[in-house]
């Protein structure tokens, strides 16, 4: 399994759900029927960081508007599992990078950053990103549009998808999608804090599951 290579199409697959942000207005296809993983109600492997009491930089005086630059926060970070089954999430500045390029994310989103943790000696795999958006651009029907997007191109070099699930992962509602060529994608939209969260993951470890099973979100 060459790690690498499915690392560079879960970034392809982030910049693909950006540039489909840009069309969200035009699209109306109905939402895809989904049905329950076999396995994914039982419970994932736990984290042991100890979770936030504040996520983020400090309220601005006033709320961003459309004229807010997007900007790179590395504190969004803070809102993923420090490890992943003792395998630690580092920043991935070439993701960020890429995304902080796409002339229409500005539109929907204020700041990202995105991480990985890899486990190179057992295959195993997570990407995410983590992105602050526009409450007043980005609702149910952007954010369904945005999985789409994200599983149709984290999934196009393994085969294309082959199932969509929701499952309840730390308490919040996940949507998942497995592709042909065993990768699995997550997305979680943290309302409360206005975040996203989409991660793509392969390997026996579940990373993904494990992930998103151990956010650090303040309650």
């Amino acid at each position: 399994m060459n790690l690498a290579r499915v690392l560079t199409g879960a970034r392809a697959a982030a910049a693909l759900a950006l540039v489909a942000c840009l069309l969200l207005a035009a699209c109306s296809t109905p939402a895809p029927t989904t049905t329950p993983l076999a396995n994914a109600t039982g419970p994932a492997p736990t984290d042991t960081a100890v979770p936030l009491t504040s996520l983020g930089p400090p309220p601005s005086p006033t709320e961003p508007d459309d004229s807010t630059p997007l900007t790179l926060d590395p504190s969004l970070l803070a809102v993923l599992p420090a490890t992943v089954d003792a395998i630690k999430v580092t920043e991935d500045p070439d993701a960020a990078a890429e995304a902080l390029g796409n002339d229409s994310l500005p539109a929907i989103a204020t700041a990202l950053d995105a991480a990985v943790a890899v486990d190179v000696a057992n295959g195993n795999l997570v990407y995410a990103l983590v992105v602050r958006i526009r409450p007043a651009a980005f609702g149910d029907e952007a954010f369904r549009q945005w999985r789409d997007s994200y599983d149709q191109g984290a999934c196009a070099a393994g085969g294309g998808v082959i199932g969509n699930a929701e499952a309840t992962l730390g308490g919040r509602q996940t949507f998942i999608t497995s592709c042909v060529g065993g990768m699995h994608t997550y997305h979680v939209f943290l309302k409360d804090q206005g975040i996203v969260i989409s991660a793509s993951a392969i390997g026996t470890g579940r990373f993904g599951e494990v992930l998103v099973t151990n956010l650090r979100v303040p309650s």
